[in-house]
């Protein structure tokens, strides 16, 4: 139930980060005053602030995330008390999730603070070697992107073994189709909206029936 909550409120805060970011970006650049021939530094000073406004807005996006699967985490582990056999492998799959997330972070994050510092650097005269700062900054965004596609690998793996099976299995066992639906949702554009929905809903009702019995 507290995994369908917070994603819930990772949701909402998302969509509404979104709107303001897109708004903020798009009235940014009508106000920019950036002529033909500007210069990379002159751009990479207005478009500073919007990219450094980002860094704080993404790291609790992902903390809430996180926060989230650490919930779903610790339900499958006192589930393994219930059935090991069950339980025990999404658990471990769930915990590769996190540090999915995780890693996708410390590679986001840097990312986004780095990218007008690039631009600034972008070498303005042709010649045969690179700037020494610019080929610093091609370097650390070769490294963010190499952590962002290991952090990919991780997190798939990680939904699929862990949060799907998992949730499916939860489903399963407390004969909640809802659940099931939420598990199947997550990884389908625009129905993953709704998927907290459904475990929020499935938990609740699987959790009435226990307290019945």
């Amino acid at each position: 139930m507290w995994f369908g909550i917070v994603q819930l409120i990772g949701f909402a805060a998302g969509w509404a980060v979104t709107y303001y970011l897109y708004g903020e970006f798009f009235a940014s650049l009508g106000s920019l005053g950036l002529g033909p021939n500007s210069t990379p530094a002159e751009v990479s000073a207005a478009l500073g602030p919007i990219f450094q406004s980002m860094v704080p807005i993404t790291a609790v996006s992902f903390a809430i995330e996180i926060v989230g699967l650490l919930f779903l985490t610790l339900a499958f582990r006192d589930l393994v008390k219930v059935n090991r056999g069950v339980f025990y492998v999404p658990m471990i799959f769930t915990i590769i999730l996190v540090v999915g997330v995780a890693v996708a972070a410390l590679g986001f994050i840097p990312l986004i603070n780095s990218i007008p510092t690039l631009i600034a650097e972008v070498p303005t005269n042709s010649t045969s070697t690179l700037p020494p700062a610019f080929a610093a900054a091609m370097g650390n965004l070769l490294i963010d992107s190499i952590a962002l596609v290991i952090a990919g690998i991780l997190a798939l793996i990680g939904i699929i073994g862990g949060q799907i099976l998992g949730l499916w299995r939860v489903g399963t066992r407390y004969d909640q189709t809802l659940i099931k639906l939420g598990a199947i949702f997550t990884i389908i554009p625009l129905l993953n909206i709704v998927a907290p929905i459904l475990v929020l809903i499935g938990a609740y009702e699987a959790k009435g029936r226990l307290v019945i019995q």
